[in-house]
């Protein structure tokens, strides 16, 4: 914590002009942002929230430092501190099977009893991730979701590998209603908002559209604006994963609890110091081909270190609209930014880059860029071929030139789309490139790795299985475990 911090600090209006000229310069419609910070020593509390632009470029409508934004997979640290406040009640460890509670669980292409709650919450299942079926708007979502997750493929044995998983979190999430006989919503509500008297965190749609709120904007192939998307929310299935809507006071004082040790700002309790203390203990390190957004995982939360200063933190995306949620412990801090589109990925490390500087005296790691031109890129040809995941298939082969390229379809909405053809460009490390389709769009890392005797390549933080050899001809994986899911 810098030393005489200016109370001029926490004064919105020079706030808004640098979050104006970003929001300008990176084709954001609207930034809303705010940093908590509490006193260490006395527990006094100061902050500031500030906006810019608009939250729908459709209506006009201003952002203002109240407006609400999606949270997208900031929402895992949420229901992961639920499974904590459930294995604090003595309902469950983090190692107990899953199969103990969800008794009806059946998974595709591994034996289900060997997935323990700490696999779900540490993204190290090996489930197929990027599951994002819809199974309606009824208080049953969650349960007719598990059920269709007996044609899910495993990427990876549990405890051999690591992927971003939103399936594992929607287990998670119908864990707690089990074991609280209700909904995962109304669990929130009980558990979360009530405790930290946050009256804008939200799971539904119905309770957002009294207030103001950022719409996602998108910008489609070929054009250089960003429009209104033409789907508003993800399904209410995922929303353990990321269905959270909240305005940034309210996320503030979320992260604020993991400040004071777990207690609320009017002393009650939302977790034992002694589980804040294990969210945020590593749990795993990752591969270099996966740590794109942190070196290390806790329980929710990504683990980081900003020049000496420890960092949790976690993002969130979703359609059109992306979040940052940073908690600086020893600083004393807690900074959120939700962006609504543009290129958001550009813009916001801008803002909490500026944040981390003048609260903290850091900065935060320099984002992905490439390190040399195409010419400078290599990769041996044995690597080349085909990897995929259920949302994300990866074709990466020589172009005419000789340079490295790849046919790349991401995401769940991309739909029956083309996939992109792109450029790879060194990294600065082995096997470990970035791409992006225009100077509109963000670097996208792709990196390639073996995970559980397979060649696999990182998209980002999604582990794609290679698919165009059989599971003889790869690594030396004799079981034939995985030959059903690298078929497809």
């Amino acid at each position: 914590m810098p030393e005489n911090l200016s109370p001029l600090a926490f004064d919105p209006a020079p706030w808004e002009n640098l979050l104006a000229e970003i929001a300008r310069r990176h084709h954001v419609p609207g930034i809303v942002a705010g940093v908590l910070r509490i006193d260490p020593v006395t527990g006094a509390e100061q902050r500031f929230t500030a906006a810019t632009g608009v939250s729908n470029t459709r209506t006009g409508v201003l952002s203002t430092p109240g407006t609400l934004c999606q949270v997208g997979s900031i929402t895992k640290v949420v229901t992961t501190t639920m499974i904590l406040q459930l294995r604090e009640e003595g309902k469950l460890d983090l190692d107990t099977p899953v199969t103990d509670i969800l008794q009806d669980l059946e998974l595709g292409s591994v034996d289900a009893r060997t997935i323990t709650v700490r696999h779900l919450v540490t993204h190290t299942s090996g489930i197929d991730g990027d599951l994002f079926t819809d199974t309606g708007r009824g208080d049953d979502c969650l349960e007719k979701y598990v059920a269709t997750l007996k044609s899910a493929e495993s990427l990876f044995a549990p405890s051999t590998g690591w992927s971003y998983c939103n399936s594992g979190f929607v287990l998670a999430g119908r864990i707690i209603e089990v074991l609280d006989g209700r909904t995962w919503d109304e669990s929130l509500r009980a558990r979360i908002s009530q405790r930290l008297d946050l009256d804008r965190f939200f799971t539904l749609p119905e309770e957002v559209m009294g207030h103001r709120f950022q719409y996602g904007h998108v910008r489609q192939p070929g054009q250089r604006d960003w429009l209104p998307a033409p789907t508003a929310l993800i399904t209410r299935s995922m929303g353990p994963a990321g269905l959270i809507t909240s305005s940034v006071d309210d996320l503030l004082d979320f992260g604020g609890a993991f400040l004071r040790g777990g207690a609320g700002p009017g002393g009650t309790r939302l977790l034992s110091a002694e589980s804040v203390e294990l969210m945020t203990t590593p749990q795993v390190t990752l591969d270099p081909a996966a740590a794109t957004m942190a070196p290390q995982w806790g329980l929710g939360w990504m683990l980081d270190d900003w020049n000496g200063h420890r960092v949790y933190w976690h993002g969130g995306t979703t359609i059109g609209n992306n979040a940052w949620f940073q908690v600086l412990p020893e600083d004393g801090v807690v900074f959120v930014v939700f962006c609504n589109g543009g290129v958001a990925p550009a813009a916001a490390p801008e803002v909490y880059g500026a944040f981390a500087e003048v609260f903290a005296g850091t900065a935060p790691p320099s984002t992905a860029a490439p390190a040399g031109p195409a010419e400078d890129a290599v990769l041996d040809e044995s690597l080349l071929g085909t990897y995929a995941d259920a949302s994300t298939s990866l074709e990466v082969r020589k172009s005419e030139q000789g340079t490295l390229e790849a046919r790349l379809k991401a995401g769940v909405l991309a739909g029956d789309a083309e996939p992109d053809t792109l450029e790879l460009l060194p990294a600065g490390a082995p096997a470990h490139f970035v791409t992006r389709a225009d100077d509109l769009s963000p670097w996208a890392s792709v990196a390639f790795t073996e995970v559980d005797g397979r060649d696999c390549a990182y998209v980002g933080i999604r582990c794609l299985p290679r698919r165009d050899v059989t599971t003889e001809e790869n690594a030396g994986d004799e079981t034939g475990e995985h030959t059903e899911g690298g078929a497809r």
